[in-house]
């Protein structure tokens, strides 16, 4: 079964996230050859595929810079001096809603991110985007 793209982005903005997360505060380049799966091994390379791969992974770095989430200056295939920016550090250090008390999102994105638990990831980082979007609507004038 095919991910959406939707999908794609919610699993690679958590490894963004998990990374960024556990560098900061230092600045690092970050880079579609950092999160990008593995090819299986013994199984043809498909170069368009991964081309398209890479491409994807690149829009989703770049997405996360263009929303506040991330800072660094653009270079070919990322970002260099990246970290995470004020708003993306206070929504990765949120406790998730089904949570009273516990790890924070960081924290449970990290986790999942090493676990391999996708369904997961996908879902925390809906949550942390959720999150991100009710500390900015008071600021462009929308209510929550």
């Amino acid at each position: 079964m095919t991910k959406s793209n939707i999908e794609r982005f919610d699993e690679y903005a958590g490894r963004i996230f998990a990374h960024l997360y556990a560098t900061f505060p230092i600045r690092v380049k970050i880079g579609d050859f950092q999160f990008m799966p593995e090819p299986p091994a013994g199984e043809h390379f498909d170069f368009e595929l991964y081309s398209e791969e890479s491409k994807f992974v690149e829009s989703t770095i770049l997405w996360l810079r263009d929303a506040g989430y991330i800072s660094g200056r653009v270079i070919a295939l990322g970002l260099l001096d990246a970290v995470l920016t004020t708003k993306g550090l206070e929504v990765l250090k949120a406790t998730p809603s089904s949570l009273a008390n516990g790890p924070t999102l960081g924290d449970r994105i990290t986790e999942a991110v090493q676990e391999g638990g996708k369904e997961t990831l996908r879902g925390l980082v809906s949550e942390a985007l959720g999150i991100g979007a009710r500390l900015l609507s008071p600021l462009v004038g929308l209510s929550s």
